[in-house]
């Protein structure tokens, strides 16, 4: 039997690709995972249970780097399924450093009443309405009340954030480079959690700027920029729209460039200043931490926090400033912080392999819906 050339290569091809398989299969080893095939440094878990909170992350970021499963397994890192699926578990003391930023930077987080949550869903019972007191007369009987309970539901979706990094930074890095690595998840969680809970569209959460159930107060023609809509008549007109229950822990969210235009309102004819704006107050997390969440200043007495996920461009009917409690808006907290590392993948435009990079993938479980709705009142601008 004659074969042409090109059929010559193929049995070869063939022939030798069938005797690897079958001593593969002989040898066992067509049942690794290769994601698991790594160096093992050996890391026992008496060791690491002698260092620090900064050694221990350390060892955790080089673990993943090099896929070192035997320490990863040590540090208690491993994720449910099988493998990286999902990525690994940070340890719990790095995962405090950063959730400690959050606080510091974050506003929604900050601010908001954060429920811890067991499930992808969970529940909450809130008060819509109180019970009516009344003072009856004697031998009168008093009148009845039932308070009136909403329901507000928390679904857990997957934040992911991607930062490239150079392999040699990560390779030589040590413990100081566990507070640049915590800064720089804690930002990114910080901005995910503000831009959903304060402007989110309803992909995945509805922010406070978007809710139907919150009052929105729109100025008569003739307010159509932010310049001309930021007024102390229109930013009075949100204090009013709140109930008394409400202004006590009350604030004003705007983003920076409006800001600028809100403190250069003056009065036409004396040049004064229409608003003063007072010192600077710490947020509620000064106890904890001397630094906290602080305001730029205060606006008739309400503090005034700054976020770069509120709008900033200019337009005719767009919502643009908020003003309301926070603490009538629910942060669930579904999952732990996940990292994984890879050194094939293309970021932007850049081919990580051929920069001798790596690509670090931060994953946070969290959910966010306001509570009630008339906690709040938003600024829009006028058609025209």
């Amino acid at each position: 039997m004659k074969f042409t050339k090109e059929e010559f290569a193929t049995m070869i091809k063939e022939t030798v690709a069938a005797g690897v398989k079958a001593e593969i299969e002989a040898r066992g080893l067509d049942n690794i995972d290769r994601k698991f095939v790594s160096s093992r440094t050996g890391v026992s878990e008496e060791t690491i249970a002698s260092m620090d909170a900064k050694q221990k992350a350390l060892l955790f970021f080089k673990s993943v780097m090099s896929n070192d499963v035997t320490a990863l397994a040590n540090l208690k890192a491993m994720n449910e399924g099988t493998g990286s699926a999902g990525g690994f578990l940070v340890p719990e003391e790095f995962e405090a450093m950063v959730m400690r930023i959050v606080e510091d930077f974050g506003i929604v987080r900050s601010l908001s009443t954060v429920i811890p949550m067991t499930s992808d869903t969970k529940r909450v019972p809130v008060l819509s309405s109180s019970v009516t007191v009344s003072f009856p007369g004697e031998a009168t009987a008093a009148s009845e009340s039932q308070p009136v309970f909403a329901e507000a539901v928390l679904n857990a979706k997957t934040a992911v954030g991607i930062t490239p990094m150079s392999n040699e930074f990560l390779a030589d890095a040590d413990v100081n480079v566990v507070d640049l690595l915590a800064q720089l998840f804690a930002e990114r969680i910080a901005y995910a959690e503000d831009t959903q809970g304060l402007v989110g569209t309803g992909s995945p959460f509805t922010g406070v700027l978007n809710d139907t159930g919150v009052t929105v107060v729109t100025p008569s023609i003739g307010n159509s920029t932010f310049t001309l809509c930021s007024s102390p008549d229109n930013l009075r007109d949100l204090i009013t729209q709140l109930k008394p229950w409400a202004l006590n822990g009350a604030a004003y969210f705007m983003h920076p460039a409006v800001w600028a235009i809100v403190q250069k309102q003056k009065n036409a004819t004396s040049g004064d200043y229409w608003i003063t704006v007072a010192n600077p107050v710490i947020g509620p997390n000064s106890a904890a931490n001397p630094l906290g969440l602080r305001s730029v200043g205060t606006i008739w007495g309400y503090p005034v926090y700054l976020s770069e996920a509120m709008p900033s461009s200019t337009a005719v009917s767009t919502k643009y400033i908020i003003f309301g409690n926070l603490k009538h808006a629910l942060l669930g907290d579904r999952a732990g912080i996940t990292v994984d590392i890879t050194k094939d993948a293309t970021v932007g435009s850049a081919n990580l392999f051929e920069r001798n990079m790596s690509a670090i993938r931060v994953t946070r479980r969290f959910a966010f819906t306001v509570g009630l709705g008339s906690a709040f009142a938003v600024l829009r601008t006028s058609a025209s």
